[in-house]
């Protein structure tokens, strides 16, 4: 779909003919990167990898290559210096950047991270955590998910152990999007006490795609008590959607007949508009580097994502001067009863700073957890004695 609409676009200039090959990108770690060193070869630029277990490799042999590797799933916080990364950029705002954000207008510091079994997740939960303690956060214990219900308990009892625990990051499929884990995880919390806000549950994954929140219920709630209970102590935090949800971007698509597929919008995860704005952006910096009179060489792409802003899949993307996006998030709640997810919140990125949009958070017993000394968000201060 991107690559259809570019090449009808009349106001980029690419200079050449875009064409895209789907590369299979191996599910365990070391065969995955494996499989990306024959890659060279195939492509003259990359969107991805999905695993962020070996992007700092990837970006390496990209710059090997001198080819521009395009990428929203990299978390590695050593990828945004472009003195020694020249070919890797970024669609999407850093992860960890958006959870420091929210984490400190809470004082919110000390975290726990569980991840799914599969290597992916792994993955990001071990980058993640390696993140947030270099800028100075305490993450008390990262773990996955045993096979199980007895391997639930095993992992929740794994996380009561750790003292002063505030936020839980879930690093796996959002329920709302079908991830059947996350949903036996959060019942299993509710089954021990642990739903009670004594902990902030927060979905990673949504934090790479927009979440059609706008007018949408969410069926996977309707016939699970216990589950709209539970999901009562998360907080979601995702892109904001524009005027259009992805749903409604999604059908446009299909009615103008751009999309063939037999399938429905809510069958398709919106994950999907990620990619097609990633796909953009890099045509994007073809444009801006071919005005400016430059190859497109690995470094002239990465180089030239700057002052962006162009009409993505369902929101607009916009870059500042330096390239880093300025894609707005929400904090979407639920009210505990329902099957909707509510706006509290927005995540304004062009100032860093997190704005209230007028409606309460919903805690669980209606307590927050307590806030965390603010020591850990000042740089220049040591905490002690907690």
């Amino acid at each position: 779909l991107a690559v259809g609409r570019i090449s009808r676009d009349p106001s980029l200039d690419l200079g050449h003919r875009l064409d895209y090959v789907v590369l299979q990108e191996e599910c365990e770690t070391p065969r995955a990167l494996v499989r990306f060193v024959d890659f060279g070869k195939l492509s003259s630029a990359f969107i991805g990898p999905l695993n962020p277990g070996f992007c700092e490799v990837a970006a390496h042999l990209g710059e090997n290559w001198d080819k521009a590797i395009f990428s929203w799933m990299c978390i590695n916080y050593k990828l945004d210096s472009t003195i020694h990364h020249k070919a890797f950029a970024r669609t999407l705002p850093s992860p960890t950047q958006i959870l420091l954000t929210i984490m400190k207008y809470f004082k919110w510091a000390h975290v726990g991270i569980i991840a799914s079994s599969e290597d992916i997740w792994m993955y990001t939960a071990k980058e993640s955590a390696t993140a947030l303690r270099n800028h100075g956060l305490p993450v008390g214990v990262v773990t996955s998910v045993h096979k199980g219900e007895k391997g639930i308990e095993d992992t929740w009892n794994k996380i009561k152990e750790v003292n002063n625990i505030k936020i839980i990051l879930l690093c796996m499929h959002s329920v709302l999007i079908g991830g059947q884990e996350q949903a036996a995880l959060l019942t299993k919390a509710l089954e021990m006490g642990l739903a009670d806000g004594r902990y902030i549950f927060v979905p990673y994954d949504t934090l790479l795609y927009s979440l059609p929140y706008q007018n949408n219920s969410f069926s996977v709630f309707d016939n699970d008590s216990k589950l709209r209970e539970a999901y009562d102590a998360v907080l979601t935090i995702t892109l904001e959607s524009g005027e259009r949800t992805f749903y409604d971007a999604f059908r446009e698509a299909k009615e103008s007949g751009e999309i063939i597929r037999d399938l429905e919008a809510t069958e398709v995860s919106p994950l999907f508009g990620t990619i097609y704005d990633a796909i953009y952006f890099m045509a994007m910096a073809m444009d801006s580097a071919r005005r400016k009179g430059v190859r497109a060489s690995g470094a002239n792409l990465a180089e030239h994502t700057k002052n962006f802003s162009f009409p993505g899949f369902s929101h607009w993307v916009e870059t500042d001067n330096c390239g880093q996006g300025l894609n707005n998030y929400v904090i979407l709640d639920t009210d505990g009863h329902g099957n909707q997810l509510f706006p509290t919140h927005l995540l304004d990125m062009s100032s860093g700073s997190v704005l209230s949009l007028g409606q309460a958070i919903h805690f669980p017993n209606e307590v927050p957890p307590k806030p965390d000394s603010s020591c850990w968000f000042d740089p220049d201060v040591l905490c002690t004695e907690g």
